[in-house]
């Protein structure tokens, strides 16, 4: 994955900061090296946009590299320095021996104490002479815990939540937190009412609400601690790690559940803190608002998507559920900031952005219909389930394989199905669609479950008509790749008849991973590509590229290439690295990530070719939240062909006769997975 740059040049010494932002992911967040910015919990690190001048490899002018760390926080209590010097010197960090491979490529673990960390480089030559370099990592600290001093008494500002406006309806519950002084009694103010809030790290035993005397009602467990609560937990490349305290003294939290009676709108959220001092009784009290206003909603209100493949989260900027064409209405019942919750159903609420919706007018009808036929036909795709409705509703799609079969959700829609129309009437033997049913199992959700024939299923989606059948959901569904034997074709090869669209990733400003020699990995991603696509073709398959040379594409650029070709499979090609807490040493190897359950056999395969064929050490096949792995309309699988932090892997990455048998196992792997048809 990535590590992004900046360099510094300072002589004798050259020196590149470096952080991540991995292009694979569908956001700009920052995050540490190698971690998808996708994802939730990332540790924050550098955000560096510049476009990186080539370096100068090591010289005995000029003999050491340094390209990590430099610049921003650090969450974790280790980072790696790694860079190179020339062949044969030797490298000491703080006086501790450093290995050097052959090239004089380094990378070398470092503990960090929170605050700021110095780490003396040292290059020495053969001769004695040495060169040497500081390179500071700031490892961040967390808010120091505030004074218990009642002349301290108040609140951090900058730490009360909610944040942002928030609307909801009656039953629903808003979390309230605050750091402030510790030891004292705090409250919470909202529409009249007075909340109470408790500080975790202190809570006594409560007891619960009941009838009967105290002594009959049953004790809660004596300490929250023991509950196993820790909001200073993190996560980085898939591994935990506490970034802060588990428990804060200082830190008071509260819930209000919104009361059918309440009627505020906007109203403002104070906080009240007292306590007493227990020398002189003497009492001292204060208070601050939020900047966040509430509001009770008494009505629901409607809305409408404003563009096709619009983001839908399970929370405020957290995980993805199934992307929604323009058109579709929704109900409202609240929202956070910018963030707009929408009602599927009873009990299953989703988050849109803003941006992505607008509002219609009160009183607007309720997004509902019937669904009263469904169709299955032939389509230049493969072939098409078509449920006709009066309007155009939410829906999601899962994947399953063991048993074949895609299940389709439709929020709003009640069930007068009478009938199913199974079969073309051109052919009577379909080849996808084996069995459609279709069940209500609760009010509001329509449940229809498409069984398909063969062991592998080749790409999906799901959008609305268009004219007199704009509101029908038509659900496609891929045919196989046909590939056809040589002698039909007159082109020879094992692979005459596939189309594969393959992605060098990154290019233009965002370099990638930035190796210890400074080389980045956009250049190497796009070398092993154009490498993969000759022997692709050597085998008669189709190779679209979503880009030939170091430019700039979006990720939504790259999806639509593949998208508009109607290509079977997308293939990313990228080299990977690690976010700070890790060792590069110990952690390397090649792998390859998928999102759907239709591409998870192919990433197997792939791995397993990429490991035979470079003896690279398999990390595995994993699931993963990509842009490049979330297209649903083929089977999509992006590669990390090695890594770029790892001194011996790095060199090897940079070898022409490397590129040229990691391309031939992606070849070999794809004529693996083809023949197990």
């Amino acid at each position: 994955m990535t590590l992004r740059p900046k360099i510094e040049v300072a002589i004798p010494v050259i020196f590149a900061a470096s952080a991540s932002i991995c292009s694979c992911a569908s956001t700009a967040k920052t995050a540490a090296p190698g971690q998808s910015t996708d994802h939730r919990n990332a540790p924050k690190l550098i955000a560096i946009a510049e476009h990186l001048p080539p370096m100068a490899p090591p010289s005995r002018e000029k003999p050491l590299l340094v390209v990590y760390p430099r610049g921003g926080e650090i969450p974790t209590q280790n980072s790696f320095v790694v860079g190179s010097t020339v062949p044969g010197y030797q490298v000491t960090i703080n006086g501790a021996a450093v290995a050097v491979n052959k090239q004089g490529f380094f990378a070398h673990v470092v503990s960090l104490k929170p605050g700021k960390n110095s780490f003396s480089v040292v290059a020495t030559s053969p001769e004695g002479a040495a060169v040497t370099t500081v390179v500071e990592a700031v490892r961040e600290k967390p808010p120091a815990v505030m004074s218990e001093s009642i002349d301290s008494l108040g609140f951090d500002k900058g730490s009360i939540k909610p944040k942002d406006d928030q609307a909801r309806t009656a039953g629903d519950i808003i979390e309230l937190s605050c750091r402030a002084t510790p030891g004292s009694r705090v409250t919470a103010n909202l529409g009249g009412r007075t909340i109470p809030m408790v500080c975790p790290a202190e809570m006594k035993s409560a007891k619960l609400a009941g009838h009967g005397s105290a002594a009959n009602q049953t004790t809660l467990k004596s300490k929250l601690v023991s509950s196993g609560i820790n909001p200073g937990l993190s996560a980085a490349y898939g591994q935990m790690f506490q970034r802060y305290p588990a428990h804060r003294p200082d830190l008071y939290v509260g819930l209000y559940k919104i009361q059918p009676e309440d009627n505020f709108v906007d109203a403002p959220l104070s906080f009240k803190i007292q306590k007493e001092d227990p020398t002189t009784h003497q009492k001292k009290e204060t208070s601050i608002t939020a900047a966040a206003k509430i509001t009770a909603l008494k009505q629901p209100l409607t809305a409408v998507t404003v563009a096709d493949d619009t983001i839908i989260r399970t929370a405020p900027d957290a995980g993805r559920l199934t992307p929604l064409p323009g058109g579709v209405r929704l109900l409202v019942d609240g929202f956070d900031g910018e963030n707009i919750r929408c009602l599927y159903r009873a009990g299953k609420h989703v988050w849109i952005k803003k941006s992505a919706l607008q509002m219609e007018e009160s009183g607007a009808p309720a997004p509902n219909s019937v669904a009263r036929t469904i169709i299955v036909k032939k389509d230049n795709f493969g072939e098409s389930v078509v449920i006709p409705l009066s309007q155009r509703l939410p829906f999601t799609i899962e994947q399953t394989l063991k048993p074949n079969r895609l299940i389709l959700k439709l929020y709003g829609v009640s069930a007068e199905t009478d009938w199913v129309y199974q079969a073309p009437m051109e052919d009577d033997n379909a080849l996808l669609v084996d069995n459609v049913s279709w069940k209500q199992p609760d009010d509001g959700t329509y449940e229809v479950s498409i069984d398909l024939k063969n062991n592998r299923q080749w790409g999906f989606f799901a959008e609305y008509g268009q004219g007199e059948n704009e509101n029908s959901l038509i659900l496609h569904i891929k045919n196989a790749p046909h590939l056809m034997p040589s002698a039909q074709t007159g082109a020879g090869g094992k692979l005459a008849g596939l189309t594969v669209c393959l992605d060098p990733g990154h290019g233009g400003a965002e370099l990638g991973a930035i190796g210890p020699s400074g080389v980045r990995e956009a250049e190497i991603n796009l070398a092993i590509a154009l490498k993969v696509k000759a022997q692709l073709q050597k085998e008669g398959a189709t190779v679209y590229m979503t880009r030939e040379d170091d430019t700039d594409v979006s990720l939504d650029d790259r999806v639509a290439m593949a998208k508009a070709r109607g290509v079977d499979l997308l293939i990313s090609i990228h080299n990977n690295a690690l976010p700070d807490g890790r060792d590069p040493i110990k952690e390397h190897g090649t792998s390859t990530y998928y999102y759907h359950p239709q591409s998870q056999e192919l990433a197997q395969v792939l791995k397993a070719a990429m490991a035979k064929g470079t003896q690279l050490q398999p990390i595995g096949a994993r699931y993963q939240n990509l842009a490049l792995c979330r297209p649903s309309g083929m089977q999509a699988v992006l590669v990390e062909v090695g890594f770029m932090v790892n001194p011996d892997e790095y060199a090897l990455l940079l070898d022409p006769a490397f590129q040229q048998k990691a391309a031939a196992c992606v070849k070999d792997g794809l004529i693996t997975y083809f023949g197990r048809d």
